[in-house]
């Protein structure tokens, strides 16, 4: 583990070992040269011709996004149908757009650090949490237009090859230059899409997501799920909120969130199976209930899943397991 300083905004790779970060990069990555370079390829003819084939379409398209997100959430779903939240997703570049500053000043950060024993606690559960969020929207989000190819047939024929296309290279794409997108993300540029939950002064919440193509936008649109579902876990004080929230969901930290998060998700879901009677409609209603534990017993769970600890990932098991009963 790195060496922090007061004011040392951790990346979540800080809390990982190399072990993890290897197996993390060997599951998102093709060990043969070859079909490494062929998904590449792939990759830049698709971003080149989706804008093309989608152009006519946007509005369905952005429709359908919204349906597919919304169909994993259906707490979030009610609250939509309810008018409470607003979800504004359009396929659109995404640079300029955000609104919700996401630096905070040197020293109130660490006056925050400095009053709060448990700041590390929490800033490392923020870190976690923002790894699944990733992890959920690249899983779900890109995979969605497996679900979706009729759908997307009827739209444009060329649709789905090209997103497919997408999917498959985009991994290669974030693992082969994880330190170029990382430079890139901590000075502010190459941002290809975002999300932004803002509360509005009606007392309603709206999910911003913009994105230049529809797997993306899905993906967005699910993160933009996820950080809503952990708003009611963050602290109660503004002060202490706004330096854990400043500090840990920054676009500089995203990539490593994107590549490290994927396995973290993976290994959450392999436990979660194992759980008799558990199905995967539970997991959204599971990751709520993880989200306000005490960080301790958190950050105590999931460092068990990144170093596969036998002891610790039983004890979440029996915690997922009294979840599951209640369920069924």
């Amino acid at each position: 583990m790195k060496k922090r300083r007061l004011i040392y905004e951790a990346p979540v790779g800080d809390y990982l070992s190399d072990e993890f970060k290897s197996q993390a990069r060997s599951a998102g990555t093709t060990a043969d040269p070859r079909e490494k370079a062929q998904k590449m390829m792939a990759l830049q003819r698709a971003v080149t011709n989706i804008p093309e084939l989608e152009k006519e379409n946007k509005k369905e398209l952005e429709e359908l996004a919204i349906e597919v997100a919304l169909s994993k959430y259906p707490s979030l779903k009610k609250m939509v149908d309810l008018g409470k939240v607003i979800i504004d997703a359009k396929l659109d570049g995404g640079s300029g757009g955000r609104t919700t500053k996401q630096t905070i000043e040197p020293e109130k950060l660490r006056q925050q650090k400095e009053k709060t024993p448990n700041f590390s606690a929490l800033e490392k559960k923020r870190h976690f949490q923002n790894a699944q969020t990733q992890g959920r929207a690249w899983i779900d989000g890109f995979n969605s237009i497996l679900f979706v190819e009729d759908e997307l047939d009827g739209i444009n024929p060329k649709l789905y090859d090209a997103y497919r296309d997408f999917t498959k290279g985009v991994s290669e794409y974030y693992w082969e230059f994880s330190n170029m997108l990382e430079r890139g993300a901590a000075s502010g540029m190459g941002r290809m899409a975002y999300t932004d939950v803002k509360r509005n002064a009606d007392g309603t919440v709206t999910i911003e997501a913009r994105a230049p193509h529809f797997p993306l936008l899905v993906h967005e649109i699910i993160k933009g799920a996820e950080y809503y579902k952990t708003l009611p876990s963050l602290p109660k004080d503004p002060d202490l909120r706004k330096a854990i929230t400043k500090s840990a969901d920054t676009h500089r930290h995203e990539i490593q969130n994107m590549n490290f998060g994927r396995e973290m998700v993976n290994r959450l879901r392999s436990i979660f199976s194992s759980v008799k009677g558990y199905q995967p409609t539970m997991e959204i209603t599971i990751s709520s209930q993880m989200d306000t534990l005490h960080e301790d017993e958190y950050n105590e769970y999931m460092d068990a899943v990144a170093n596969q600890d036998k002891e610790g990932i039983q004890k979440l098991k029996n915690f997922v397991e009294g979840i599951v009963k209640r369920l069924i």
